[in-house]
């Protein structure tokens, strides 16, 4: 058995970290930070991606929010009391991000493209603001191995291993998750200071900066409510292990556990006051988490299954994506689900090994190492409230220091039986250098859109979400057939996710597939709220394309509506400014929508109705010159020539250019050949100037050469009424000619 310290009469544990020097960090900590750094040297290099311009460049509050707005947003910028918030609610993280605005100043247009000058910059200080973040977590991970290991030579060893690890590379690359860095690091500070607390003549000091530290990890990140729990799991084994404190060293810990607990009620507390809710995401549904509607059993019997998942991750870290969920993850049905009955037995596992290792070895590292692992990621799992997602690697920035602290314990204590301390150290360097590769491999992923979604396909490839995300790259690129294809695979593994068919219907209605748009815009409404202005103006404008004018009338003018309400209703002026120039985009698109049914009305010879839809377009408001030049061609050709003058002169006033601009493109259409829609151009103008020559003589020319030469007949004697013109005449004469041969032809609407 190996030698432990116990506890002393003083009622102190012993138990230095046995380098001599309490505090202070071993030679060759140099290394630790260069093998923090190393891998992600490429990293400043790299874009924001995938949540990170919606958390960091669109966030309203971030932009132009005062710091108190920080404390009561989510960290998407909702408000705390909206039902559309994520209740995430991350203001300390969101304070350094607030910051970065300040100090670099805040981009206008907000663009998402992570190329814009602005992302590009914001980015490579993001990202060299999380590189020392985990510099920092590595050099705590060191302290906490003096702390916990009789043998400080090892501290430098696992802190490379730590560092290195491939699965800490999504929370160093992603920027979101730097709530996962902030609260993770925040929690080895307070273990570093609760232990170290042990050995100070001051303890209370540590202690209380313990406890500050432990209040600001519950503003990083949500599963910081497990912390008050392994802190008092890390006691136990501590206790186990090297013997129960007594005197004024219990007390002191029973108070620290005491306020751990209250930090923890009181954080509940507010998200009561703030959310409403102690947890939980309104706006989810059944295509964002597979096991969203699924009964309790089944979450807990899926977290279990996820535990084994992640242990194995932990020990071969491959096969990283970014996209956990439908066509990654199957989740478990049952606690009889041979992988939740292995999460089950590894959980059974880590307990019993933890407990022997602490009660007969006297070895605290295997529990505490077990405790890291375990509990963080307890609540992440869905195990208490469904998250936005089901599984994600940015979760393991505590597990992997439970990995690191038990491998560098083991490897310590197999050394102290049965030497060979230089082949170990041999065999941990060539895993961290392998490791290290992986992960500088990993960090070019994050190159691009596309480039992180395509190393999730090949990670698994039937992953929906990395389709998605594929569809949603190629198709920033102009690449509409290509997304399209991805939002069908996306869609082959997650046919519930509205998100999916939205941008699917968008590919179909750019590639011109207006119908195929239409059924995806309506399998889109049929999974969303039913108060989406967005999903009804989609679904308008391919029901116009499509050719349905009567139901994207229905459509838009329902997005209309919806959207004048939420502007009606909106307090914040700069959201109810954007919303108030939404709604009168939808105005015009809408009133579009109303001329072009009367258009249709008309051909149908309901003057009619065409008449009062004209009126509908006309009273919803101001239209562009183009809107009411056509509202006027369908009243003049409905036979209301008065009020269509009306409308003719207003075209003119908006713009008096419009005519020339109507002439130039009916003569383009006549120089392509094009005389049908040359002759229905010139015919518009007409429409307005009756008694035009030069237009009675090109659209009797067209109509000519279109093959009406009955009806070009009358019009080139009208024109020839007016003015003479030799070319005139010899159309007219050959316009007889045809017409007596062929007397029956169509009249060209």
């Amino acid at each position: 058995m190996d030698p432990a310290p116990m506890a002393g009469t003083s009622g102190k544990r012993t138990g230095s970290p046995g380098n001599g020097s309490p505090g202070a960090l071993p030679r060759g900590t140099w290394i630790v930070l260069l093998a923090a750094l190393v891998p992600y040297l490429a990293l400043p290099t790299k874009p924001l991606l995938i949540d990170a311009p919606l958390a960091v460049i669109q966030n309203p509050v971030l932009r132009d929010g005062k710091v108190s707005d920080l404390f009561s947003h989510d960290f998407w910028g909702a408000p705390t009391e909206s039902d559309w918030g994520t209740r995430s609610y991350r203001p300390l993280v969101n304070l350094t991000w607030w910051l970065q605005h300040r100090l670099l100043g805040t981009d206008e247009t907000t663009s998402i493209d992570p190329e814009a000058p602005f992302n590009r910059t914001l980015a490579t200080w993001l990202h060299l603001e999380d590189m020392g973040l985990h510099a920092l977590g590595a050099l705590l991970f060191v302290l906490l191995l003096l702390e916990l290991l009789p043998d400080p030579r090892w501290a430098v060893p696992g802190g490379v291993f730590f560092a290195v690890h491939p699965l800490l590379s999504e929370a160093v690359s992603c920027t979101v998750g730097r709530a996962d860095l902030m609260a993770s690091i925040g929690f080895l500070g307070v273990l570093v200071l609760h232990l170290r607390a042990d050995r100070s003549r001051r303890p209370w000091l540590l202690e209380g900066g313990a406890m500050l530290l432990l209040a600001a990890t519950f503003l990083c990140k949500e599963y910081a409510v497990a912390f008050p729990f392994l802190l008092l799991g890390v006691e136990i084994a501590l206790g186990l292990a090297r013997g129960w404190p007594d005197g004024a060293a219990r007390r002191r810990k029973l108070v620290v556990l005491g306020i751990a607990f209250a930090i923890l009620a009181a954080y509940l507390g507010l998200r009561l006051a703030l959310f409403g809710a102690l947890g939980g995401v309104p706006m989810l549904g059944v295509g964002d988490n597979p096991v969203y509607g699924k009964p309790l059993s089944v979450r807990w019997a899926t977290a279990a299954w996820l535990l084994l998942l992640g242990a194995r991750l932990l020990v071969l870290p491959v096969r990283l994506t970014y996209f956990y969920s439908y066509g990654t993850i199957p989740i478990a049905e049952s606690f009889l689900d041979p992988r939740a009955l292995g999460g089950i037995v590894l959980v059974a596992v880590l307990v019993a090994v933890s407990i022997h290792a602490a009660a007969r070895r006297r070895d605290p590292v295997p529990a505490i190492a077990s405790l890291l692992f375990l509990l963080p990621l307890g609540p992440s799992l869905n195990t208490v409230s469904i998250a936005g997602v089901l599984f994600a690697e940015r979760y393991f920035y505590l597990p992997v220091a439970g990995l690191a602290l038990l491998v560098t314990g083991e490897l310590a204590r197999f050394v102290r039986t049965n030497g060979g301390r230089r082949a170990a150290l041999v065999a941990l360097g060539a895993v961290s250098v392998i490791f290290a590769g992986m992960t500088a491999l990993r960090v070019q992923d994050w190159s691009t859109p596309e480039s992180i979604a395509r190393a999730g396909v090949r990670a698994y490839p039937r992953a929906s979400g990395a389709w998605l995300e594929l569809g949603l790259a190629l198709a920033a690129q102009g690449k509409d057939a290509e997304a399209a294809e991805a939002f069908e695979k996306s869609l082959e593994e997650c046919p519930q996710s509205p998100f999916t068919w939205k941008n699917y219907a968008v590919a179909l209605m750019r590639l011109g597939r207006y119908e195929e748009s239409v059924a995806a815009w309506r399998r889109c409404l049929e999974m969303s709220p039913p108060d989406l202005a967005p999903l009804w103006r989609g679904l308008g404008k391919a029901e116009l394309l499509a050719g349905h004018p009567d139901r994207a009338v229905r459509a838009l003018g329902r997005a209309y509506q919806l959207r004048r309400r939420d502007a009606e209703r909106q307090e914040d002026p700069r959201v109810k400014a954007a919303l108030e120039r939404e709604a009168d985009e939808l105005r015009v698109i809408y009133q579009q929508a109303l001329l072009r049914l009367a258009q249709q009305r008309l051909r149908e010879a309901r003057t009619g109705e065409a008449r009062e839809l004209v009126r509908r377009a006309v009273e919803l408001g101001a239209l562009p010159a183009p809107g009411l030049f056509l509202a006027g061609q369908v009243l003049h050709r409905a036979g209301y020539r008065d009020e269509a003058q009306e409308l003719f002169r207003e075209a003119l006033a908006a713009d008096p250019d419009l005519l020339r601009k109507k002439h130039e493109v009916a003569v383009e259409l006549d120089r392509q050949g094009k005389h049908a829609e040359a002759a229905e151009a010139f015919r518009e103008i007409l429409a307005v100037r009756p008694d035009h020559v030069s237009t009675l003589f090109n659209l009797g020319r067209n109509l000519l050469l279109a093959g009406h030469p009955q009806e070009a007949i009358g019009y080139l004697e009208k024109g020839l009424a007016r003015r003479e013109d030799p070319r005139a005449r010899r159309l007219l004469e050959e316009a007889r000619r045809r017409a007596r041969r062929a007397p029956r032809t169509s009249r060209l609407r």
